[in-house]
């Protein structure tokens, strides 16, 4: 009995021990909204490769997430801040650790044809002050990091438009 509950806890000690830490998953949480930043320019571009100027930054940031946005000739950049808060345990062992970064955005406009631009998300050094939109909305953070991989895509086809046909309606679109 007491070897299965010796057993037991050093399998439970090893999986614990082997735990990301709040920080490395606040760290990783970051890395993520890098990446959704990056998909969700590149997905607007895709469906607006050719807008230039205001039009393509209200194409870009409807809403006007970005801290900073400059406009050139071959390219817009975007400056956001995004960050990411992680608790654990409870109690006295409670733990909240929050870690935010500055990521630009650069869109560069392509040649027409085949050639419909890119778009690069990389990690930058925050201007001082700066608040970090997070799961708990924009405040600040612990930890500042530009220690996150750089995403670069160039802009592609847009997917087809595709009709919903449901189960039991008439569909005239394929499928059914």
């Amino acid at each position: 009995m007491r070897r299965a509950v010796g057993g037991v806890l050093l399998v439970a000690a090893m999986l614990t021990g082997c735990a990301a830490s709040p920080e490395e998953r606040a760290h990783e949480n970051v890395q993520d909204r890098l990446d959704g930043v990056h998909g969700g320019f590149l997905e607007r571009r895709t469906h607006d490769p050719t807008s230039t100027g205001a039009a393509a930054v209200e194409s870009l940031d409807a809403y006007g997430y970005s801290l900073e946005t400059t406009v050139g000739p071959d390219e817009i950049t975007f400056l956001r801040a995004v960050g990411s808060v992680v608790e654990s345990g409870g109690g006295l062992s409670y733990e909240q650790v929050s870690v935010g970064a500055c990521v630009l955005v650069t869109v560069r406009f392509g040649e027409g044809g085949s050639d419909r631009g890119s778009v690069t998300t990389e990690p930058v050094r925050c201007p001082e002050g700066v608040q970090f939109d997070t799961e708990k909305g924009v405040q600040t953070v612990d930890v500042v990091t530009t220690d996150l991989e750089t995403r670069s895509d160039d802009v592609g086809e847009p997917p087809p438009d595709r009709s919903v046909c449901h189960s039991g309606e008439l569909c005239t679109e394929g499928g059914g």
